[in-house]
């Protein structure tokens, strides 16, 4: 699929479609999924990790918890129905992994609020923020990674296929791994419309390899 070019993106309840426009004047569609949406939430207090895990293994909205302070510093659950993790800290921070938008990120800092409200003594919301988006794309070519690491430059290319198959990109703010498939897997960014542009940018610079 030689000579792919970015032209229109959609944005459907799944995901982003990137729509390519290739030389014989045909569209090709790819679709930009997220596969993991991380996050952090902040309770302005010190949490006692023993009593929540105690506390926790009691509630209905919790499916898994695992405390082992011998080995690990946080408390780890899952949450219902869709066993969202969220691990907490004692420091009074929560991660939360495993949202596929941040529609759902925003759903499951909601779930957690409503178990903390039972639990902690609070009168403020407390401040929730994504800190990495993971999406994949596939541009249905293989992709000659020794060619594209000469074409990207090496000053911003790790590519050792001994230890590790895919190409590795970086830029300032987000990292790009570009498989020999045709795969590609975005992270580091935080919104959705920096991840398309992203993989857009990435799409184009695959053109002269292609």
């Amino acid at each position: 699929m030689a000579g792919l070019t970015p032209a229109l993106e959609v944005k459907t309840r799944s995901g982003l479609h990137v729509f390519l426009l290739a030389p014989d004047g045909c569209w090709v569609v790819t679709e930009i999924e997220v596969v993991n949406i991380v996050g952090m939430t902040t309770y302005r207090q010190e949490l006692d990790l023993a009593a929540l895990a105690e506390t926790f293994a009691e509630r209905e909205e919790i499916t898994s918890v695992i405390y082992e302070p011998a080995e690990n510093h946080w408390l780890q659950t899952r949450f219902a129905p869709d066993d969202s993790y969220v691990a907490f800290y004692r420091s009074g921070r929560c991660s939360i992994a495993g949202a596929r938008s941040h529609e759902h990120f925003d759903e499951i800092v909601e779930r957690v609020n409503s178990v903390m409200h039972d639990l902690l003594v609070f009168d403020y919301k407390p401040e929730a923020e994504v800190s990495n988006i993971v999406a994949t794309t596939d541009v249905r070519s293989p992709i000659p990674l020794e060619l594209l690491a000469i074409e990207l430059g090496m000053n911003k290319v790790e590519y050792e296929p001994e230890q590790f198959p895919a190409l590795m990109y970086r830029e300032e703010d987000y990292v790009m791994l570009v498989f020999a498939s045709g795969k590609l897997l975005c992270t580091g960014l935080t919104e959705l419309d920096d991840v398309s542009d992203a993989m857009e940018q990435m799409i184009a610079k695959l053109q002269p390899v292609l």
